[in-house]
């Protein structure tokens, strides 16, 4: 069973939300959260809620997904869509298959811990211009980022669970 993608997912997800919240002083009372064309900003949030809201995106949602995607297929074989889920958890490979989920899992739950700490760069940046203003390009190559990194992802989850032969 690999350990390398459960140990990374948990180092990001003790290291980025500490990175957050040190560099939050960085940021004005009233941040600057959302934004619209042109990147100027359009709606605001104080800096202890942005910082909530943060923390529990950057933590929450990557282990709700981790826990999801890695002990769903375990307790609800209806709920999941494991490419040839009846050869991998066949009672022989079972364990094993579980394990190597959880780890593939945690590979998704990385990503997303950096994405999510990405766009707090961005949003750092784009408060500390006045009047706010977010960098569109830095913004949307995060979003392009997060998407090939998933679409690889489900890529790898696909052959990770092909049928062997």
């Amino acid at each position: 069973m690999p350990m390398l993608p459960r140990i990374a997912f948990v180092v990001l997800l003790v290291l980025v939300p500490a990175v957050i919240v040190a560099t939050a002083g960085a940021l004005p009372d009233r941040v600057a959260t959302h934004f619209g064309r042109g990147g100027m900003a359009n709606d605001w949030m104080t800096r202890d809620g942005y910082i909530a809201f943060m923390l529990a995106f950057t933590i929450l949602v990557p282990l709700v997904v981790v826990a999801m995607t890695g002990f769903l297929p375990r307790i609800a074989r209806s709920k999941c869509n494991i490419p040839n889920y009846d050869y991998w958890f066949a009672p022989a490979r079972r364990e094993a298959s579980s394990a190597r989920l959880v780890s593939h899992a945690c590979l998704l739950g990385c990503l997303m811990v950096l994405c999510f700490g990405g766009f707090h760069a961005v949003l750092l940046d784009a408060n500390s211009t006045s009047p706010a203003r977010l960098s569109e390009p830095a913004f949307f190559s995060g979003l392009a980022a997060l998407g090939v990194g998933v679409t690889l992802w489900m890529v790898f989850m696909r052959r990770l669970f092909a049928r062997p032969g």
